[in-house]
Formats: structure tokens, sequence, C-alpha cells
């Protein structure tokens, strides 16, 4: 099997959770010894540095780059406004790439060439018409979903209907882009619900993430809070700003003593350390693995987006106790390795039982663990990725 793997950003450093999610699928690509290119794009916010690549990764898979401009434009954003097409996606959309790409696959027989997410799926129809090649797209999110939660929970009128138009303009977009597609792989079953609710015809499965299963080395005696997660994603930081601003002051009411620490890539002044409220920002941390075992309870306080969150996979996988949204949940609300929560008293109850029991601690973290192992392994996911693509 000959693959073409294309990425909207580089996969290294994995500064975020979608680099960490194309991370581990590469993992199942070279686990299968597929014969693997890969290309990039290197964009403004996603800078392309092959030194930043694994060494031994390189051996196993060629990797190029393609650099993009791609930052917001106000004359383009506003004619899109009037025209209706989705800026979101026109932003990736290069000649020069189109171009770059025939080359490519002119000179290469290609039997499969994946698309990861939505974004690079404007080269489809350049691909189809030179390729017998099956085009595969690796979907992280239904992403007009996620504008559409956007401009519900938004309070600002303004922002509220522009999230909207932006919604609407991307879901007739995305609808089309997939239905041209020989494959569309979701990462849950929840995507690939709502992939068929649209009435996309294209076939679909569902490949989760898969995640290394480390030793437990959690610290089941830690009584905080923590969230970790890239900042330049906004439902990120609307789970944050509501965390601060509602969750954490309750539970301070009944356990003074309790801190909230905050990690993650592009945090940038938003959310400064305050001793006073007891919150403690560190950042972007280069071991996140470290930071999750040693500063409690995750509260994933996510109310927009779809698909799989990779941060709170990976702290399943360490066995760190999770209170999470369904939105958050994503894939795992059924295997009850989570605590689920959808308000602020919900989430300050759920949160208490936790900090008042380090025995629930614990066996919330071992059912986490279990999860994963069974449902997110590489060895298990590269077999079903063989057998169904």
């Amino acid at each position: 099997m000959r693959v073409l793997y294309l990425t909207n950003k580089p996969i290294f450093p994995t500064v975020d959770g979608g680099c960490k999610a194309m991370h581990q699928f590469v993992k199942c690509l070279v686990h299968n010894e597929y014969d693997i290119e890969h290309i990039c794009f290197s964009t403004h916010k996603h800078k392309f540095n092959k030194e930043n690549y694994p060494k031994f990764l390189l051996e196993k898979v060629p990797t190029s780059s393609f650099d993009i401009e791609t930052k917001i434009q106000i004359l383009p954003a506003i004619k899109s406004f009037f025209t209706r097409k989705s800026y979101v996606l026109s932003r990736f959309d290069s000649s020069d790439f189109h171009s770059q790409l025939i080359a490519k696959i002119s000179k290469n027989e290609f039997t499969h060439i994946i698309i990861e997410s939505l974004f690079l799926t404007p080269y489809i129809e350049t691909i189809r018409s030179i390729s017998d090649a099956k085009i595969i797209v690796r979907t992280h999110n239904v992403e007009f979903e996620i504008w559409k939660q956007l401009a519900v929970n938004s309070k600002n009128p303004f922002k509220k209907f522009y999230f909207k138009r932006l919604s609407e303009d991307l879901k007739i977009t995305e609808i089309d882009n997939l239905n041209k597609a020989d494959l569309i792989a979701t990462i849950s079953n929840e995507d690939l619900i709502v992939f068929d609710s649209l009435g996309i015809l294209t076939p679909k499965i569902v490949i989760p993430i898969a995640i290394d299963l480390s030793e437990n080395k959690v610290d089941y005696t830690n009584k905080n809070l923590f969230f970790i997660g890239s900042m330049n994603w906004k439902p990120n930081v609307e789970a944050v700003e509501w965390l601060i601003s509602k969750i954490l002051p309750e539970i301070k009411k009944t356990h003074p003593q309790t801190q909230l620490y905050i990690a993650g890539s592009y945090m940038g002044n938003q959310f400064p350390s305050d001793k006073l409220k007891g919150i403690a920002n560190f950042g972007f941390v280069h071991d996140s693995q470290q930071f999750m075992e040693n500063h409690g309870v995750l509260i994933s306080s996510i109310r927009s987006g779809s698909g799989v969150r990779v941060k709170l996979l990976e702290a399943l996988a360490l066995g760190i106790p999770v209170v999470t949204t369904k939105v958050g949940a994503s894939g795992m609300q059924q295997n009850k390795c989570v605590y689920l929560a959808e308000t602020t008293v919900e989430f300050v109850s759920q949160i208490t039982e936790l900090l008042d029991s380090q025995e629930k601690r614990m066996e919330l973290g071992s059912k986490a663990r279990k999860f994963i192992k069974e449902n997110n392994s590489i060895q298990s996911i590269s077999t079903y990725l063989n057998d169904n693509i």
C-alpha cells in the first residue's frame, strides 16, 4: 500500500490535540508497514521545521512542507460573507499547491491519499482528475457544528450573528466536499451519525485515536483541579472562562485550599495567575504527562466542538480522574470512565464528590485506563485500519 498523507499543519511539535492525533495516526500507518509520504502545510501559526520531527520517523516517512498564508484578511473575509462561500476553508485553498499536487501525484503511483481534516478537501477534485487512488478524509470534528455552538454560547450579538453565518456557509461546503471523497474516517461514532443525518452518502468508518498506555504514576492524594489545552481553539478558551468565572468560585466556598492549574500552548495573557483566586497558569508545558499526573482532577468544561479531545484521552490513559461534559466526552460517555456534568451546579457536585474521596479518584482512574486499553491501543487500531481502508 502506497500512501500520500496530507495534513493542514506540521505534526511536530505536538502543540495541540490535532497534532497529537496525527502523530498517533502516523504511528498506526508505520506499524502496518505502509509505504508513506507526508506533505504538510506550513502556516504563520504552525511553521514547519524538519528538526522538530523525530529522526526515526523521517527515516520511515519522507516529509516535506508547503508554505501557505492563512492569516485572516479583511477584504476576502467580507467578500466571502456576501458571496456565502466558506472563508474558513478558502484560506487553505492555494492554486500553487494544486499544481504541486499534480506534479507529485503524476510521478508516483499512490494507492491511497489520506487528507487530514476538512480544510484540505478543496484539493479532492484535483486529485481525482489525475489519480485513481482511494481518497480518504480523516475528520477530527464536524466543523460547522463548532461555529454553530460558538454562536449559541456567545453573548455578543455581533459575534453570535457572524458565527452563525460562518456555520451556515461552512455546513454547505462541508457536505459538498465530503460527498466527493471515497471514504470518511471519523474519530467518534457521534460524528459519523451527524454526517449520516446530513445526507452525506460517502462510506464512513470510525477510526479512534490511538493512545499509548504508560505506567500509572498519578498522585491520587492531590486534591486540586487542572485544565490543559491549546488556547488557539475557541472551545478551550470558552471552557476556561466558565471554569474560572463560575465553577471554581463555588468550589472554593467549601474547599478553600483547592487550586486550579492551567496549562496549554498559545496561552498569552488571557488567564493570568491569581493567588487570591487560587489560579496558577503554567503556560506551555514541555512534559504534559508529568503536569497531568501531579495536579489532581482534570476539569474539561467544554461546551462546543465535536470529535474527541486528545488531551482527555491521554489523561484517561494515565489514570487521571476526569469531570467533563457530554461534548467533552464524545466517544466515551457511555463507558462510565468519566464523571459528566452540564451545568455549574452539576460540575460543583461531581468535583466535590471526587475531592472528598481519594478512593473514588482512584476508582475512576482505574476505569479510565481500562477503557483506553480496550478501545485505543496502537495494536488494535492498526489492525482495524488495515482491515478497513
